[in-house]
């Protein structure tokens, strides 16, 4: 009996759910499948299930480097545009992805708001693409005094904040947290981060990663340097600093064009969205 009692509950539920009017808002207006894949010298996208609910206008897009560079995306550079029901033009919340060389990704390009999105035709243009080389150029020479005597300096673009850190004559470790203030790309090469001694000679810092991360406008991570000095290298009252010239490097991009697109409501492929 239980088990008959749920049985009708799911059937009488799903016949609610698909006797809803097309101009339920929470119906998807599907957009042509076959919008055609954009291809430029630097790129190759992939449009992918496009649509539209009443408050949101959505695709995600798989997007392939052509290139032996960096590619660079401002998403919200990107345009939707309509005539109908005061839809106007929208664009999607800020932030600037990037494809290593060869590379690939997919994203959502979105647009929200309310109500009205639920259209028959839509341009988009495509905007904010650019080609950043692999090598940058140095941000600017910089280092930290160990015992510091600061612990905040702009080498550049970059702020860099030392937030943890022991030193004495066996060793020295320190976190440091850098955030990149540019345009473009900011490439933070920890294995190229070196201890300068008193005397001007240098050592390395030992326990590096060997691979640069990226820093894409405004984002931060943690640098690390890790030495472990032998015997008698270091004096006791000897101060040594962390030099970033090397290590910290800025990579602009160059602009270029890619074609936008249109949509069109596809009556065969309206459907409920069941999320």
């Amino acid at each position: 009996m239980k088990y008959l009692l749920t049985l009708t509950s799911f059937i009488v539920a799903t016949a609610i759910s698909f006797a809803q009017p097309k101009d339920h808002p929470h119906y998807e207006k599907h957009y042509a499948s076959s919008v055609e894949v954009i291809e430029t010298d630097e790129v190759k996208i992939e449009i992918i299930r496009p649509h539209s609910q009443e408050s949101h206008t959505q695709f995600n897009a798989k997007i392939y480097n052509k290139t032996d560079d960096y590619i660079l995306i401002k998403r919200n550079e990107t345009v939707f545009k309509s005539n109908e029901s005061g839809y106007g033009e929208k664009r999607p919340a800020e932030a600037t992805m990037f494809i290593e060389p060869k590379g690939d990704i997919s994203r959502q390009f979105k647009v929200e708001g309310g109500p009205g999105y639920k259209v028959d035709k839509i341009e988009v243009t495509l905007g904010g693409f650019s080609r950043a080389p692999v090598n940058g150029e140095p941000a600017g020479a910089g280092e930290f005094k160990m015992k510091p005597e600061k612990n905040s300096v702009m080498m550049g673009p970059f702020a860099v904040t030392l937030k943890r850190w022991k030193y004495n004559s066996k060793e020295i470790t320190a976190d440091f947290k850098i955030r990149y203030r540019g345009e473009g790309i900011g490439l933070v090469n920890e294995s190229k981060i070196n201890i300068r001694k008193e005397n001007d000679s240098i050592v390395a810092n030992t326990e590096a990663k060997s691979t640069p991360f990226i820093l894409t406008p405004m984002k931060t991570r943690t640098a690390t340097v890790v030495k472990r000095f032998g015997k008698g290298e270091i004096g006791k009252s000897e101060s040594v600093y962390v030099v970033m010239s090397d290590a910290l490097t800025e990579s602009t991009g160059t602009e270029f064009k890619v074609p936008g697109f249109s949509l069109s409501y596809d009556e065969g492929k309206t459907k409920k969205n069941n999320k």
